[in-house]
């Protein structure tokens, strides 16, 4: 009975990985999810960049791993396997304009006042560094200085230091004369600030 039982059903320790893998899917799929967007070609690389992701968290757990940190190795582990698939791609992607843009509120859904937070998002984007944009980004899905700093392999005072110069240039480029670029900074501005009033832990 015991040998059927083998045959026909799961390991205990297998179980347990679905178990831990479904939990934390649930809990961070959406924003994982949001994030793989902005680096992958497509959301359907995206999708699949965030499964395979999750595979890998279940296979560490099945064997044993204990992963303190759940949402930073996941991050961690997505932003190194886009990365990889950027590196093999023919050509690089840049930070894209929408992404800048998604990170303010878009409550007005007139064409042209859409169409001048599009070209205020293009400013922006020449603005902020790759660095720095992806430190608002997770910074904007909750992670703490910490774990961003293992998502992005840097030092928890080198995540402080960036979201301070994203602060700066926010600030200056704030006062442009373009409404809808204005906007759109001070957007991001509140996210940089309510992120440096934050513990670093």
């Amino acid at each position: 009975m015991d040998q059927d039982k083998t045959q026909t059903g799961s390991s205990p320790a297998a179980t347990e990985a679905e178990q831990a893998t479904v939990t934390v899917y649930e809990e961070f799929g959406p924003a994982l999810l949001r994030y793989a967007g902005q680096l992958a070609a497509s959301q359907d690389e995206a999708r699949d960049a965030v499964q395979e992701v999750f595979l890998r968290y279940f296979v560490e757990v099945r064997y044993g791993r204990n992963i303190e940190n759940p949402r930073a190795w996941l991050y961690h582990v997505l932003r190194n396997y886009l990365l990889d698939q950027i590196k093999a791609a023919p050509s690089r992607r840049e930070v894209q304009t929408a992404d800048v843009d998604s990170l303010s509120p878009q409550t007005d859904v007139n064409p042209e006042n859409l169409l001048q937070r599009s070209q205020g998002a293009q400013e922006l984007a020449k603005v902020l560094s790759g660095r720095e944009f992806t430190c608002l980004t997770l910074r904007g899905e909750g992670l703490s200085y910490s774990e961003i700093a293992v998502v992005m392999d840097i030092r928890i005072g080198t995540v402080g230091a960036t979201l301070a110069r994203a602060q700066q240039k926010l600030r200056r480029y704030g006062g442009c004369q373009n409404n809808s670029f204005t906007g759109i900074a001070e957007a991001l501005l509140c996210l940089v600030q309510e992120a440096l009033t934050y513990t670093t832990s």
